[in-house]
């Protein structure tokens, strides 16, 4: 079996973050920075993601216009500072996009299997780069929808705290900076598909500096 990588503030953050990207199956570290932090790292090439399109939100209706005052009043004219403004830390740019990755385990365990450990290199090797060592970040362990939900939370929950694991202790990402959750299958890539095995992965969520 294999899962797929992302990293929220909280449970919910896994919904509410942007759609993850499905990488391929040998992303290198220029698209891994494209796909977590919207742009590719000093010396890459310019990358643009595919994302897929967010759900449809639905459309309050506008309220009815209120009546301005009287004598509102006028805007104050603020100084700019002197010099070009810093630019910011590159995990804040677009904090909240995560990305997929197949990662491959031992049947039914949380065993990385060697073939993945390439990804899961070249993922450390961002998180510890000085422009993002700052950022945080959430793993995510999704399955499919084969086996029982308590069963499949529980698995992607170990797979997802094995990969934080193999981040921290081969690359030294510091443990406070990854969080992990177990999702199972309750959040299906395919959803018409919920037993294909892309749907086992893990994400990982930029949450920012």
């Amino acid at each position: 079996m294999s899962l797929g990588l992302v990293l929220p503030a909280g449970p919910a953050l896994a919904q509410s973050a942007a759609p993850a990207v499905p990488l391929g199956p040998n992303p290198s570290e220029c698209e891994i920075q494209a796909a977590l932090f919207g742009a590719a790292g000093p010396g890459c090439p310019s990358i643009v993601m595919k994302r897929p399109p967010p759900p449809p939100v639905a459309v309050a209706t506008p309220p009815p216009p209120v009546s301005a005052p009287a004598q509102a009043p006028g805007p104050v004219a603020v100084p700019a500072l002197p010099g070009p403004p810093p630019d910011p830390p590159v995990a804040a740019l677009k904090a909240g996009l995560r990305a997929a990755f197949r990662i491959n385990f031992d049947f039914n365990s949380a065993r990385i299997r060697t073939d993945s450990r390439a990804v899961l290199d070249r993922i450390g090797a961002v998180m510890t780069a000085p422009e993002a060592a700052k950022a945080r970040f959430r793993i995510v362990g999704h399955t499919d929808a084969v086996g029982g939900d308590a069963a499949n939370r529980a698995l992607s929950q170990r797979r997802a705290d094995a990969v934080a694991e193999y981040l921290a202790e081969r690359h030294g990402v510091r443990r406070d900076r990854l969080d992990t959750a177990g999702m199972g299958a309750r959040e299906p890539l395919l959803p018409k598909k919920p037993k294909a095995a892309e749907n086992r992965r893990v994400e990982i969520v930029n949450l920012g500096g």
